[in-house]
């Protein structure tokens, strides 16, 4: 329009409050951040779909019945894990359910979501409200870098809680820099405590936001004046770490940790050449496509030589384009660079040792959320504490805003509508790190996304739906579920007078370096029952009838395979001033089976080192169990009173454990006792098996 004297005239119109609210135009970017975050929750719900309880999951959940609940069972130091604030958390979710996969499954889902929530809030106190910040927001959501990490609960456990934990001190640090309130450093250090309660890698946060501190101001301040700001908090934060570190020693020792054995220097060389050169490159650049070979827990990164090949080339292209574009994105590569050489590089290396563990993809989950912020920072230039004083100004100026939720960002509040051309009016901020002004586009404006971008996250998210596609199924989800579902089925159907006697977890759902106790269906299954039954699982009293559980998860009839002690040819086993000493040892988890003959009901005391047990030998059975805490030995059966049955004295065969306890040789006999007529057999102790693979029930003593 054009007024009387030739100029463009502008006319201004207030719209009404719902047209200013529209969701399309207010909160855009937060819908499409949502989706985003919606998507990788779906996808990480697939994941977890396919897994199940495994290796830790299991020692914990074990743990949590088996135990009192305190600060000795709080703080013991797990294969180096300091986790109070996890495994009160598992105890509380097998209190609830015990091994119910989808009460965790909601849960790990929930600590998911809350981490991408707290990095889309950092990014937005960051750099504002920018197309742009969905780019490493899509890269944290979709790494296949935290598919293990999500799909293994005990993992999920410590490395969950350190994202949120981390950003969320990174947003404290971010406002306590624009705003110099101190309650965003008392912010910052709960959050770093609340971390090092499920994670002792927690205590690397403290030098995370001192390290982004100087990368933020060292453009404005200096690199030494940036390190000097907020000397106080970092001396605070360095005391936190001490205290911690040195709790932590105190701890490890007490739990029987075997301390830090650095690895020798071939070893060392081959870790790093794998984690570094092959495993680092594939899962950042959306990879691994090929998984291989498969653990309890899921597959290794089986990354191909044409896969790191073309992983180091796209890394390359993007270090090197931001570098070209912005001197600001070389401190934000040192310090992912950094993070991932000493934090996940070094630290795993000398804690951790073997080089196969240098394809495990879940030792670089914790770096993802730093790895996220400085690849923003690399693309965009950060708005920095000059953006509050641009903010006054222009609210003298009488510029009306309303503040965006996620920090002190501002937006217009009054559309305007002129009939002049339309023209960029929001001023440009100055960015706290340099030169560079950063737009502040209002949440739903224009799109600012350069050409390359959409393309660039398309295929990242293509490529990682891919390599789940090839992760999942090597999941234990199938055969970890069909195992504990058929023990609990066959618990609930078992009887009041049949003994549950300990077996082992197989060892494709616990790996023999777990220790044996936690390794034993005594503890492993004891949370699959309840009460009595429960308390007959955890400690098996005397029975006639034994039942253990096979590698499928069933109750079946039980053998014991180790040591035995029997009468010459099959006869009884002299009696010896009423007793009858068999020289085994008693390991942990071991079942001591007495074979014999009594014409009537006898009480016997069977004692394996300090534990004495009275056992009745009932006539209408033949065979009777119990379980004894571990001894080396001997066992003893007594008789009351010392009496002596009249038996004829043998001579005592000599322990035999190169066959199972029962079987007998060709053409052997049992003779009858005396007056007393208390003939006893065979002495066995071993552990608990299957007494055949299909678990048939069999006539034989064994």
């Amino acid at each position: 329009m054009t007024g009387t004297g030739g100029g463009p005239v502008e006319v201004e119109l207030r719209l009404p409050a719902w047209a200013r609210g529209v969701p399309r135009l207010r909160y855009g970017l937060t819908a499409a951040a949502l989706l985003l975050v919606a998507a990788s929750l779906v996808l990480k719900g697939w994941l977890l779909s396919r897994s199940y309880f495994t290796e830790d999951d299991i020692v914990f959940a074990g743990r949590a019945v088996t135990e009192p609940f305190g600060w000795a069972h709080l703080l013991r130091v797990h294969i180096g894990h300091l986790m109070p604030g996890g495994l009160a958390l598992v105890r509380a979710l097998t209190a609830i359910s015990p091994y119910d996969w989808g009460l965790v499954s909601a849960v790990v889902l929930v600590l998911s979501a809350a981490a991408s929530l707290a990095l889309y809030r950092l990014l937005r106190l960051l750099f504002g409200p920018r197309p742009m910040i969905l780019v490493p927001l899509a890269f944290f959501l979709f790494s296949p870098a935290a598919f293990q990490a999500t799909a293994w609960f005990a993992a999920a456990v410590n490395i969950l809680p350190l994202h949120i934990a981390m950003l969320m001190a990174m947003c404290s640090q971010v406002l306590l820099i624009r705003t110099g309130r101190p309650r965003h450093a008392v912010a910052g250090l709960a959050w770093t405590c609340a971390g090092l309660l499920f994670f002792e890698k927690a205590v690397l946060i403290p030098p995370v936001l001192f390290l982004l501190t100087v990368v933020l101001l060292a453009g404005e301040r200096g690199v030494l004046g940036a390190a000097r700001r907020h000397l106080g908090l970092w001396l605070v934060h360095a005391a936190v770490a001490g205290a911690y570190l040195a709790a932590y020693l105190t701890a490890s020792g007490r739990s029987g940790g075997q301390g830090v054995i650095p690895p020798d220097f071939y070893t060392a060389v081959d870790y790093a050449g794998t984690f570094l050169g092959g495993t680092v490159p594939t899962l950042l650049a959306g990879g691994p496509l090929t998984w291989g070979p498969v653990t309890s827990a899921g597959a290794l990164a089986g990354h191909r030589p044409v896969e790191i090949a073309v992983a180091w080339l796209a890394l390359a292209a993007v270090v090197a384009g931001t570098c070209r574009a912005r001197r600001a994105a070389v401190p934000a590569w040192l310090l992912a660079g950094g993070y991932l050489l000493v934090a996940d590089g070094l630290l795993i290396m000398i804690a951790r040792g073997g080089s196969w563990r240098a394809f495990e993809s879940r030792y670089i989950a914790d770096a993802l959320p730093l790895l996220a912020v400085c690849l923003a920072l690399a693309l965009m230039p950060w708005r920095g504490a000059a953006r509050d004083t641009e903010a006054v100004r222009r609210g003298a100026a009488g510029s009306t805003a309303d503040p965006v939720a996620s920090g002190p960002e501002a937006v217009p509040a009054v559309p305007r509508v002129s009939a002049a051309p339309a023209v960029e009016s929001v001023p440009a901020v100055r960015a706290g790190s340099g030169p560079e002004a950063v737009p502040a586009v209002p949440d739903g404006g224009a799109p600012t996304l350069p050409v390359y971008a959409v393309p660039a996250v398309c295929a990242y998210v293509a490529l990682a739906l891919v390599s789940a596609s090839v992760f999942g199924p090597t999941l234990p989800g199938r055969t970890g579920r069909a195992y504990f579902d058929a023990a609990r089925a066959d618990l609930a159907a078992l009887g009041p007078e049949t003994g549950v006697y300990p077996g082992l977890v197989p060892e494709r759902m616990m790996f023999p370096w777990q220790p044996l106790p936690d390794r034993l269906t005594s503890r492993a299954l004891a949370p699959l029952a309840t009460g009595a039954l429960r308390e007959r699982i955890i400690h098996p009293g005397v029975a006639y009838d034994a039942v253990t559980f096979d590698d499928r998860g069933h109750l079946v009839p039980a053998a014991v395979l180790g040591g035995f002690v029997t009468g010459k040819d099959g006869g009884c086993l002299p009696w010896r001033g009423g007793a009858v000493t068999a020289d085994l040892a008693v390991r942990e988890g071991n079942v001591v089976r007495l074979h014999y003959r009594v014409p009537r009901d006898t009480r016997v005391t069977v004692t394996a080192g300090e534990r004495r047990t009275e056992v009745t030998l009932r006539a209408d059975r033949e065979r009777v169990h119990l379980v004894t805490p571990p001894a080396p030995g001997p066992v003893r059966v007594t008789l009351p009173d010392g009496s002596r049955p009249d038996v004829a004295r043998r001579d005592v065969s000599r322990p035999d454990v190169s066959r199972p306890e029962g079987s007998r040789p060709e053409g052997s006999r049992s003779d009858g006792g005396g007056e007393s007529g208390v003939c006893l057999r065979a002495v066995v102790v071993g552990a608990a098996v299957p007494e055949n693979p299909e678990g048939a029930v069999s006539d034989g003593a064994g």
